[in-house]
């Protein structure tokens, strides 16, 4: 293997699960190097799910505790970085951001489930919100690093990770991508920290289906800074799902911008929007092309595309289920076409 070009080394490593992988990188210098290349391209190590909750009292009964001293690795600390690790410490800059509280929070593991009883025992790891020293500063750095190198089938966020915290502890290191892996992500979003959050979301969350769970109206403003994300990194996702009591000012704004925008390549593919029905009406487009109407019993139904003015390629679909009752709820789908 030694004598394969990099390309094909690579190619076969992409072959190995994270376990084999793990007893490839200790053979020797050369395959641990070649690993660490190529290591965001690799198998990770899955998981079913990360929790990051709070609990004013209350701790999982079951669960295996991680040490934090487990989690460290030698990490190379210049004086500029001390400087602005020490900076952080004396201005008390929080590794977590939350919607309430704050109160006790935790992160909380789950194993993917293959039939052993043990596997069912969360693990869980409490970090230092607000880090005292250089050696917690440490420990949230690198346990932030083993979670980005992880997979995870699905997650809920009920607080965040500071992305001012993860940018000092990075310090622009371009080694890693201080992204997490998560194929179905679920964050509370409530007016409280609402640009952070987003900021989180669009820039830690890789290639997820993100679920933005609005607890709350939200003001005009963060409905404005809410659509510039999905119209200018959305791509960055394949689903992103928004829950609130009233779209209708976005679900208005994105229509208009996919029917006149020079440019929807950044947009997200699929929006869906789920709606409290007694404050989101539908208007039908002008624009709208194709229209199916259907009423089954209190349910409206109601499809249609609408085509860009400048490229009639660039098409979207439209579908929408109206509720006619007491406490329903509207659900529209935005989906871009392949022409």
């Amino acid at each position: 293997m030694f004598s394969l070009p990099d390309e094909v080394q690579f190619d076969v490593l992409k072959c190995l699960n994270f376990n084999q992988l793990c007893s490839v990188r200790l053979t020797n210098f050369y395959f641990c190097n070649l690993i660490n290349k190529y290591e965001r391209g690799l198998a990770r190590k899955k998981f079913e799910a990360i929790f990051i909750k709070i609990e004013e009292t209350h701790l999982p009964k079951l669960y295996k505790f991680v040490e934090l001293e487990s989690g460290i690795f030698e990490i190379t600390l210049n004086d500029q970085l001390k400087e602005k690790w020490q900076a952080a410490i004396d201005k008390s800059i929080p590794l977590f951001l939350y919607n309430s509280g704050p109160n006790r929070n935790f992160i909380r593991i789950q194993k993917t489930f293959s039939g052993s009883q043990d596997e069912k025992t969360p693990y869980l790891l409490i970090l230092p919100n607000i880090p005292k020293n250089i050696k917690e500063m440490i420990i949230a750095r690198c346990w932030l690093e083993h979670l980005f190198k992880c997979a995870f089938k699905w997650s809920i966020f009920k607080c965040i990770f500071n992305p001012q915290m993860i940018n000092i502890l990075f310090d622009n290191d371009k080694s890693i991508p201080l992204q997490f892996n998560i194929e179905l992500t679920n964050v509370s979003v409530r007016n409280k920290n609402f640009e952070n959050i987003l900021n989180f979301s669009f820039n830690h969350l890789s290639n997820t289906h993100l679920n933005l769970n609005i607890n709350e109206d939200i003001t005009e403003q963060h409905t404005n800074i809410l659509f510039n994300k999905i119209i200018n990194q959305g791509n960055k996702f394949p689903q992103i799902s928004l829950n609130n009591f009233n779209f209708e000012r976005l679900y208005d704004l994105i229509r208009e911008y996919i029917a006149t925008s020079r440019d929807c390549s950044k947009m997200a593919p699929v929006i869906t929007l789920l709606s409290n029905a007694n404050s989101t009406s539908h208007k039908l487009s002008e624009r709208a092309e194709k229209v199916e109407i259907k009423q089954e019993g209190r349910i409206k139904y109601t499809s249609y595309e609408i085509s860009n003015i400048y490229n009639s390629n660039v098409r979207f679909s439209f579908c929408i289920e109206e509720r006619n009752f007491v406490g329903s709820y509207n659900w529209f789908k935005i989906r871009k076409m392949k022409v």
